[in-house]
């Protein structure tokens, strides 16, 4: 799962392999809805490339999210028999740098949206007929489809996958009240008790949340900054540690180091199915600050054809539900199931989510980590 600045923790690599009969590929390829393939509209060689490929390489996170995605392909493989290879990195800058690096060697990317801006402005991505990607278009809700860094009109090369939040958990066990908001965090019965991200960006992101604005406000507005570097001194009288990774915050929350912490939903519902019950998630009444995974096309690939079936298969209503269970993570379907939006990272409107816009917030970012650090010194 994405950092802030890009990164991750974990990165594992293998490959899938299929032994089934390439055939379907080719008796699909000619006539829309075939059983073969997902639904691809395009013909072999519309969107790059000719003919059929043995293989498309897909370039992820490591860790569950990578084993989710392959588990999930190997399904497509047997029914195209085209292998998924899968290759990992530890965030999006190594994303980049792979296919900069290594042009035609990447055909789908899982790209952050701080990924997505950084391979904006080196050209890097596909332009994506959404015509291609029914199954996408018609099952994912429309707000998600239209999320601010997706741009499917403007900039045409996204496919939004899952939001991650930040909120908060809490040891229902040892805070005695029931924790809605940003507020809560700065309550004086909690001093001491509380674990908070070292990371300025997304710390300015959720404290611009609780006095009322944003990230992108934040970067722009001198008082909304000064306003929001008050409130991250206030929530800092209440912090026990910083944290820097999220094992780190979940060791801080199990051996009740601290009883609250800023998290990412599906890191508390690992620790919940550890059996830590009393470990509840909170997206805060103000909202949260938010990254997301997303599936992009390297403009070098020569597969598109295949790669975009691929992802437009992976959309079908009950591969999607598989795939959202597999990765504890919501897909944000039209009509879901209780098994997403039971997901602690299930939002009932895109409204509780606060993206930043990366070309602007990251202009701010060194001011923004200078004063964090003061506060941290304070």
């Amino acid at each position: 799962m994405p950092q802030a600045d890009g990164t991750k923790n974990d990165a594992s690599s293998r490959t899938t392999r299929s032994t089934v009969s390439r055939r379907r590929w080719l008796s699909a390829a000619g006539a829309v809805g075939a059983v073969g393939l997902a639904g691809c509209a395009s013909s072999i060689g519309g969107g790059g490339g000719s003919g059929q490929p043995d293989s498309i390489r897909y370039l992820g996170w490591g860790g569950n999210t990578q084993d989710s995605a392959r588990q999930l392909f190997e399904k497509w493989s047997e029914e195209t028999g085209i292998e998924v290879n899968h290759q990992s990195a530890g965030g999006d800058t190594e994303f980049i740098s792979i296919i900069e690096q290594n042009p035609g060697s990447i055909d789908v990317v899982n790209f952050s949206s701080y990924g997505i801006a950084l391979a904006r402005e080196r050209d890097l991505l596909a332009e994506i007929d959404y015509g291609q990607l029914p199954n996408y278009t018609e099952n994912m809700q429309e707000s998600f489809q239209n999320a601010p860094y997706v741009k499917p009109e403007e900039e045409s090369d996204t496919v939004f996958r899952d939001p991650v939040t930040q909120g908060y958990t809490y040891n229902t066990e040892q805070v005695d009240m029931e924790m809605t908001s940003w507020d809560d965090i700065i309550d004086p019965s909690l001093e001491g008790d509380i674990a908070l991200r070292d990371a300025a960006l997304p710390r300015f992101g959720n404290a611009s949340l609780a006095v009322g604005t944003n990230i992108n406000e934040v970067a722009t507005d001198e008082a909304a900054y000064q306003e929001t570097y008050e409130r991250m001194q206030e929530e800092h009288t209440n912090v026990f540690k910083y944290w820097g990774s999220g094992a780190q915050a979940i060791q801080f929350l199990r051996e009740e180091n601290a009883y609250v912490a800023e998290m990412w939903g599906g890191r508390t519902l690992a620790l919940e199915e550890a059996g830590y019950d009393q470990m509840e998630y909170v997206i805060p009444e103000e909202g949260t600050f938010v990254l997301d995974e997303n599936y992009n096309f390297p403009k070098s690939s020569e597969k598109q054809d295949a790669a975009l079936d691929l992802i437009n298969w992976s959309f079908q209503r009950e591969n999607a539900i598989e795939l959202t269970k597999n990765l504890g993570y919501p897909l944000m379907i039209k009509n879901p199931p209780e098994a997403i939006t039971s997901l602690p990272d299930y939002v009932d409107s895109i409204d509780s989510l606060s993206w930043p816009e990366w070309s602007t917030a990251l202009e701010k970012q060194e001011q923004m980590t200078r004063d964090f650090q003061k506060i941290k010194q304070s």
